[in-house]
């Protein structure tokens, strides 16, 4: 008797999945079109089943670069001409970068035009006021000395005292010399070399400037060529 009982436990529960799926079968029920066909308005037409398709392929426009999307300059169905700008990506960084650059940029100009300019009016006033000083500073040696030296009595003179007068007038000789140098320095301008690394200077700068900006342009992308926006996806 058991054993009659799991073969129909299996016929009931087939009748029942059976009934239920005849239940839910798929209905085809007809529903109203979303919006209204076409209206043909002309006596004679040709009809024809075909893909529209844009004079050129799709372009997918990307980034040449990783970053932020911080603003879209168009929308879908606008048309735009080549070189139109788009979309740009977070430049900040890079603008911090290009303020830093510039005004390297300006302190390597500063430093070479004032070695260009070199000597100031003003520096040299005091130079030749120096050299005008060693001058008579070595007139005053010289005198104490031929003093000295002109002493008829040798035994009045100490031969320290004559050494002493006689290294002094070195001192002050030297020193005009030095002041005479230090005049003609300043008035040679500044050495050629110094000018040469200077403008090397600048022009690094300069191509550092004009490295961040290129780097500024790639972040705005671009039209490649005249075209219609048909999608707008940014992700």
């Amino acid at each position: 008797m058991k054993r009659w009982v799991i073969p129909l436990i299996a016929l009931v529960a087939l009748a029942f999945t059976t009934t239920k799926a005849y239940e839910w079968r798929w209905r085809r029920e007809s529903s109203p079109p979303p919006a209204d066909p076409a209206q043909v308005t002309f006596p004679h037409t040709v009809a024809a089943v075909g893909l529209v398709e844009p004079r050129s392929e799709n372009i997918a426009i990307s980034t040449p670069v990783p970053g932020l999307v911080m603003a879209v300059h168009v929308k879908v169905g606008d048309r735009v001409r080549s070189g139109v700008p788009l979309f740009a990506l977070d430049d900040r960084d890079l603008r911090a970068e290009l303020a830093l650059r510039t005004r390297n940029l300006e302190v390597a100009r500063a430093r070479l035009a004032r070695l260009e300019h070199a000597p100031r009016p003003e520096e040299l006033p005091p130079a030749q006021a120096k050299v005008r000083a060693a001058e008579a500073t070595l007139a005053d040696a010289q005198n104490n000395q031929r003093l000295m030296e002109r002493i008829p009595d040798k035994r009045a003179v100490r031969e320290e005292e004559l050494l002493q007068r006689r290294e002094a007038t070195n001192l002050a000789a030297a020193r005009l010399e030095e002041a005479k140098a230090l005049l003609a320095l300043l008035q040679a301008g500044t050495w050629r070399r110094d000018l040469e690394v200077s403008r090397t200077e600048v022009a690094y700068a300069e191509a550092q400037v004009h490295r961040v900006e290129a780097d500024l342009e790639r972040l705005t992308v671009r039209a490649p060529m005249d075209g219609e926006i048909l999608q707008l996806v940014v992700f």
